[in-house]
């Protein structure tokens, strides 16, 4: 599959103008997920973070049932496969972290991995192991070099709420799911599962015999 060529740019406007109007529903959400897993040690944050851009799908394909904050935790439905990606990239952040400066560079490479994976994992359905292999396929064609550029830079983002005495996380956090959600529908549209309004049909005519 040959991926839509995307702009950098025109990505990160995608995601702020989808986050604006939704800004409470997504501030709310990113609350409770920050809260959720800081009170077990980061355990759930792969499932919540599935959840999360579970409810950021449903905004940009505009489902006629609005998200709650709570929905986040339809993540759960991916705990097994969000848990062992989220394991692996932690595992992987924290050996680069002991290698002085280089190591903590090189550590952002793994926070686009993670972003992308999680996106994988939530959108199409994928396992950690197949959503690493779709990732590393990618960039061995060299069709994923500014997808994964652009992971970093939406990580970097998220990043700086931590300036913001901390709670400016509850803001670029939300903000940079938008951000990568928007730039997954660029890229691979054709391949994330669309939500389709439900149809109730018609009770029959009261004089209808079997």
């Amino acid at each position: 599959m040959t991926l839509t060529k995307i702009d950098i740019g025109t990505e990160l406007g995608k995601g702020w103008r989808l986050f604006q109007p939704n800004m409470s529903l997504l501030i709310v959400s990113g609350l409770i997920a920050t809260i959720v897993s800081a009170l077990t040690c980061g355990l759930l944050s792969g499932p919540l973070s599935v959840g999360f851009f579970l409810v950021v799908r449903r905004l940009i394909q505009n489902d006629p049932i609005k998200p709650q904050p709570g929905d986040v935790f339809k993540g759960f439905d991916f705990f097994v496969q969000a848990l062992v990606l989220f394991v692996i990239c932690m595992a992987a952040t924290f050996l680069l972290c002991l290698i002085p400066v280089v190591g903590h560079i090189a550590s952002l490479a793994v926070g686009s991995v993670m972003m992308w994976g999680i996106l994988f994992v939530a959108y199409q359905k994928l396992s950690a192991v197949e959503a690493l292999k779709k990732i590393f396929g990618y960039l061995q064609s060299g069709e994923f070099t500014v997808p994964f550029f652009y992971g970093i830079l939406v990580s970097i983002i998220s990043g700086l709420g931590v300036l913001a005495c901390v709670v400016g996380i509850f803001f670029t956090i939300p903000l940079s799911y938008c951000m990568m959600a928007c730039c997954h529908e660029t890229l691979f549209s054709g391949e994330s599962e669309v939500i389709e309004p439900e149809i109730v049909p018609p009770p029959p005519p009261a004089d209808m015999r079997l």
